[in-house]
């Protein structure tokens, strides 16, 4: 008895929680709240154990108010103290769904919700061709999303975080496009870039972050093309510049599984004037 007399006594004072503190990870661009302030949206209780605390509601209370905060963890420091380490969350797409645009990062939480887009305004890339559950989103909570294909990953994979991607891309469309010869469609990813390009990535499910590595090998070295021959539909063509600058290039992989991975893959050019 007097064991646990003495433990109980310990956690509601040298284990009384007197501090609360935030470490940020990342940068701080569009979070706008004080330390204060993002500390008491979680509802955390001074005084009383560290021990027993449902940190995963502090969690949910500090994220739900402050769309622009990921709570990485909370840390307990002994004997009194929490630690809430922080990222902020990036832009990363702009949806529209019931005519209003909205702003999430690659999880699909809302950071913010406009009527009008531009890609230099949102400072986010357009995503079309998902499926969204019918529900009334509001900022700082999360959209259920289906059919998402994980591009910005794959791009991420490759060694182009986020201030390239939304260099690059203007937009992206996740669609299906029916194979003639498996007589089924599939998954494929169509990306517009801002140079006047369109890439679309064939067979999406399969192989997508060796396709989009080929992807922008094929961008950073396309007008080397310039004067080469191909034929398109049996047709022999030439390329130019000109039509390089508005060209389709196609990612595919290889039909025999027995004898190629998902690392091989191809690339067609389509140049713009055929």
């Amino acid at each position: 008895m007097a064991v646990i007399v003495l433990i109980v006594i310990l956690s509601f004072t040298l284990f009384s929680l007197r501090t609360v503190e935030l470490d940020y990870r990342t940068n701080k661009t569009y979070i706008t709240e004080s330390d204060d302030e993002i500390i008491e949206s979680g509802e955390i209780k001074m005084g009383g154990s560290v021990f027993f605390r449902n940190k995963n509601k502090y969690i949910e209370k500090i994220e739900s108010k402050n769309p622009y905060i990921k709570v990485i963890n909370i840390e307990t420091v002994f004997p009194s103290k929490f630690v809430i380490h922080v990222a902020e969350r990036q832009k990363v797409f702009a949806i529209e769904y019931n005519n209003q645009f909205y702003i999430t990062d690659n999880e699909f939480k809302v950071l913010e919700i406009t009527n009008n887009y531009t890609s230099t305004q949102t400072n986010a890339m357009l995503l079309t061709g998902i499926q969204i559950a019918d529900e009334n989103y509001a900022v700082g909570q999360f959209m259920n999303i289906n059919g998402y294909q994980p591009i910005y990953e794959a791009l991420f994979e490759n060694n182009r975080p986020l201030n390239e991607q939304i260099t690059l891309i203007e937009s992206i469309n996740l669609t299906s496009i029916y194979d003639d010869v498996l007589k089924v469609s599939q998954s494929a990813i169509e990306l517009k870039f801002f140079n006047g390009q369109t890439y679309i990535i064939y067979n999406s499910s399969y192989g997508l972050t060796y396709k989009v590595e080929l992807m922008l090998d094929v961008f950073s070295q396309i007008y080397t093309y310039i004067g080469k021959n191909i034929t398109v539909d049996g047709q022999d063509i030439i390329l130019t510049e000109d039509n390089l600058k508005t060209a389709t290039i196609e990612i595919k992989n290889f039909y025999d599984y027995r004898e190629y991975g998902e690392e091989d893959c191809y690339f067609n050019i389509i140049p713009s004037n055929t």
